[in-house]
């Protein structure tokens, strides 16, 4: 067995202490989706009776803290949410759940593995099902979620100027991506031979952990406009329109800002606008100065995308 696979099995075997008290009813409803060569879904889920949305993806932040998961992004819009959780330790490719919830107080939890990652469906089930099974709902998953907030709270506001911002996600977005866009390259110019990326993993499992890292973040961003897109035609409720931040670099000691014409060479920051900021929309031009809030709603290899973005 390879030692990303047997390692990958190990680390979600870990969770799986209480697994004898996991609801049958999780046990019953999960599925496994997809051919395991090409990498399986697992899918597991419960219905917690009086589990609120915000309550059940805060307790899930604490829930995967103390089963060893890096604590990643979470996003809530109208009566659903998601959380993210992460496991990097010892696995090349990192493992990625994510926690979905809703108003009916429905949870469900899901991973997708990397082609070449296997773990065996009875411990997934098993681990899955006893991570699902300590939400609690009514006061008693209130308080839960509250002293998760404070023992896992989200990352602060952060004040950041839009070419910095930029050029700190592309130089992330660079490496992550690069095991996956390198794959084989030495071994295969040494021995002639050609190495089919897939076996690293998907592009997709690749970029995923860094989505789930940023995704819900929220930013305070100081930057001159690059383009305004209005949404003339759009037929969507509340929809204001976006703008794309200058992102250029300065360079040399006068500060020289590079031409605006390479801007797209650049990795993209986009803002889209709240619906109660039409007015203050309206009035913006193209190298127009904007300091916005907004939360990061989208991750792309070359862009970021914020939502609900106000002036600050």
């Amino acid at each position: 067995m390879k030692g990303m696979v047997y390692t990958t099995m190990v680390l979600l075997a870990t969770v799986s202490g209480s697994a004898a008290a996991a609801s049958a009813a999780c046990e019953k409803a999960f599925k496994t989706v997809g051919d395991p060569r090409n990498g399986a879904m697992y899918m597991a889920d419960v219905t917690v009776p009086g589990l609120k949305v915000q309550s059940a993806l805060d307790q899930l932040r604490q829930i995967g803290a103390e089963d060893q998961f890096e604590i990643g992004g979470q996003l809530v819009e109208g009566n659903t949410g998601n959380q993210y959780l992460i496991q990097t330790k010892g696995l090349r490719t990192p493992l990625v759940l994510i926690g979905t919830a809703d108003h009916t107080g429905r949870v469900t939890l899901a991973t997708k593995l990397a082609r070449g990652q296997t773990i065996g469906q009875d411990e997934a089930r098993q681990s899955m099902c006893a991570m699902l099974d300590k939400l609690k709902g009514g006061s008693q998953g209130e308080a839960l979620a509250a002293a998760a907030r404070a023992k896992q709270p989200m990352p602060a506001l952060e004040d950041v100027a839009a070419p910095d911002l930029s050029k700190r996600m592309g130089k992330e977005v660079r490496s992550t991506m690069a095991a996956y866009n390198a794959a084989g390259s030495f071994k295969d110019l040494m021995l002639g031979t050609t190495t089919n990326k897939e076996d690293l993993g998907d592009r997709s499992a690749t970029f995923l952990p860094l989505y789930a890292k940023y995704i819900g973040r929220r930013y305070r961003i100081d930057g001159q406009i690059y383009t305004v897109n209005r949404n003339s035609y759009s037929t969507r409720p509340g929809e204001v329109g976006s703008i794309n931040y200058l992102v250029t670099p300065e360079r040399g000691l006068l500060r020289i800002r590079q031409n605006d014409a390479f801007n797209n060479n650049n990795y993209t920051i986009r803002c889209e606008f709240a619906p109660d900021q039409a007015a203050n929309f309206s009035v913006l031009r193209e190298r127009d100065w904007a300091k916005l809030e907004g939360e990061v709603s989208s991750i792309e290899g070359s862009s970021m995308t914020l939502r609900n973005c106000r002036q600050a």
